[in-house]
């Protein structure tokens, strides 16, 4: 198929009075924060500039002047603060939505998965679906070789825990995944490497900050926008226009020196500032804004067909396909899963062999507990899946914010990721249902696993299927739940406390502890939020219901009646009594908990830009 390439773009900020375009009347750009000390804090005021298409632009200023606010308001990705004015591209307004995709990002972002070429198709597949696959594979080789990165082409990027390429390679690797869609505007915060006029030279606006580079890294760029203290103090050409404009100044500084004149005023910002404002650029940059803006009635900036992103499903799929797989690979990330299910299947296997259909009183007790404990363990076992979404925020946030997925697509993998792994090679059409060999069915397969050794081992009585099913809805919900969590809290360690602190809450509450029909009043209601209660009285069902040691009258109530041992635990009516019924209730807290980390994903962000 032939899909056409985004025209050049033109970017611009403030500076064309709109009605109504501006609160407050004000053309200009201003960004300000809140903060407890200051209260108000300015960080960019009075910004109008001009970034043109096919040039090169260097952001600059010294470190704190607001360079990288600047562009991240460009790029709409602020997430705190208030901004007050405008950015245009082509003198036309864009939805915030769309800017993200008509802009590539490159950030400092080490933090990588799969190697170069995976990366570079993953992204591809998720940035530019209505491409076929030759064409996404011609975007990878052509990205690589303008990076030069055909030697490390099969190579791991690599993070803090693992080694891969190079620092210098990684950040070559992120202005690929920027370029890969061919953006018509490319931000770049504070490139060391990779960077190059070619760039430009094929009608793309790029503009990139820069804090102290070297003359050659500085000659590459054709204009110059400097910032001091977050106001504008010029903006213009490279090269000898800005050299005449700054001699300019400093002739003239030079010349009120040696009257004897006081010349501190001279060097404050808001002085520059107004200089600038006096000068032929400040001249020529209004005119070149009020051409672009004609007259303000240009029609929102649209999003070409083929930059638009991967639907929710599509994306879920590829998530599977890349990012899991390599998961699948790694015994770090399948040790805790399967290693915990094995040993206390062998100590359950151990302690109890043959028990489950034992008449004695103790041996009731002991499978009792043992049915409890392999409940409350799923719980306390989801531990081992916080770190991964925990550690994988950064890319989260990096992803979401080039538009790649959203919140939804991203939960539902890593849902999916822990439950059949069902993984479809969706990239290859000729095969679209087709499985990819190295899949995997992690939870499916430790539940079955874990259930097998244990129910034929102990010789567990009612159905092999209700006790695993009740086994799996429970690892899910943990998981869910531990998802959540991990969304919620802003680090590791506040994710690690939290978990089984909630977990031990609702253990005590589940009816083994402290029996149902003891439970306090003010607690009574927490216990049927309980998902350990319910996947307890599902297996305890499922274990005696019908059985000659469930029928037996074993225990005594507290009038010192023989009762049974579901009687005893409080096991009995509509929904404790029914293994069904309890099912019902573990899908339907599973739901809640999904729902619930869906919405602190999507609404609490502990990225602050």
């Amino acid at each position: 198929m032939n899909v056409q390439e985004t025209p050049s773009t033109d970017v611009e900020i403030g500076g064309i009075r709109t009605r109504g375009s501006f609160q407050a009347g004000q053309s200009e750009t201003r960004y300000s924060v809140r903060t407890k000390k200051e209260g108000t804090k300015v960080i960019l005021q009075g910004l109008t500039g001009h970034f043109r298409a096919g040039r090169l632009t260097a952001l600059f200023g010294s470190s704190g002047c607001g360079k990288t606010s600047l562009m991240d308001v460009l790029a709409g990705r602020k997430t705190t603060g208030t901004i007050v004015g405008e950015v245009r591209f082509n003198g036309a307004t864009c939805l915030k939505k769309n800017i993200k995709h008509l802009c590539g990002y490159v950030e400092q972002f080490d933090n990588l998965v799969l190697s170069v070429e995976q990366m570079l198709m993953y992204t591809a597949e998720l940035k530019l679906p209505a491409l076929t696959r030759a064409q996404k594979r011609e975007r990878v080789e052509e990205v690589i070789a303008q990076l030069r990165l055909e030697g490390c082409r099969k190579t791991v990027i690599g993070g803090e825990l693992v080694k891969g390429i190079s620092g210098g390679q990684k950040k070559r690797v992120n202005i690929g995944l920027s370029l890969i869609t061919r953006p018509p505007v490319l931000f770049l915060d504070e490139p060391t490497t990779g960077l190059d006029s070619a760039m430009a030279d094929e009608g793309r606006t790029v503009v990139a900050t820069i804090h102290s580079p070297t003359a050659s890294a500085f000659s590459l760029f054709d204009d110059l926008l400097m910032l001091r203290d977050g106001q504008l103090v010029y903006a213009g050409e490279c090269g000898d226009a800005a050299a005449d404009y700054f001699s300019k100044r400093a002739r003239a500084l030079a010349a009120k020196r040696a009257r004897g004149s006081a010349a501190g005023d001279a060097l404050a910002t808001a002085t520059l500032a107004a200089t600038f404002r006096e000068s032929d650029a400040w001249t020529s940059l209004e005119a070149e804004l009020a051409l672009a803006h004609g007259d303000g009635t240009k029609p929102p900036v649209a999003v070409p067909a083929h930059l638009r992103r991967a639907s929710p499903l599509r994306a879920i799929l590829i998530l599977l396909k890349y990012r899991a797989l390599t998961d699948y690979r790694d015994p770090v990330y399948l040790g805790p899963r399967i290693g915990d299910k094995l040993v206390f299947s062998l100590i359950v296997l151990t302690l109890y062999l043959g028990e489950g259909g034992e008449m004695a009183p103790a041996k009731v007790a002991g499978v009792t507990g043992t049915l409890f404990m392999v409940t409350a363990l799923c719980g306390y076992g989801a531990a081992s899946v916080v770190p991964s979404l925990v550690l994988d925020r950064p890319l989260f946030y990096r992803e979401t914010n080039d538009g790649c997925y959203g919140p939804f697509a991203y939960f539902t993998y890593k849902i999916i990721q822990e439950r059949p792994r069902l993984i479809l090679a969706v990239a290859d059409r000729r095969r679209p249902l087709a499985l990819v060999p190295q899949e995997g069915f992690l939870c499916v397969f430790t539940s079955l696993l874990f259930t097998v050794v244990i129910f034929w081992g102990v010789q567990f009585q009612g159905s092999f299927f209700i006790l695993m099913l009740s086994y799996y809805l429970v690892t899910m919900i943990s998981i869910a739940l531990a998802y959540a969590i991990a969304s919620l809290a802003p680090t590791l360690e506040a994710a690690s406390a939290m978990l089984p602190t909630y977990v031990t809450t609702v253990m005590f509450v589940a009816g083994l502890i402290m029996l149902t029909d003891e439970i306090p009043s003010q607690w009574a209601w927490y216990g049927w939020t309980s998902f350990i209660r319910y996947g307890w009285a599902a297996m305890m069902n499922n274990q005696f219901q019908g059985h000659p040691n469930g029928e037996a009258k074993l225990f005594l109530d507290a009038n010192g009646t023989a009762i049974t041992v579901l009687d005893f635990y409080g096991l009995r009516g509509p929904v404790l009594g029914d293994k069904w019924a309890c099912i019902g209730m573990l899908v339907a807290i599973f739901a809640v908990f999904f729902t619930c980390g869906l919405g602190v994903l999507s609404n609490i962000r502990h990225e602050r830009r």
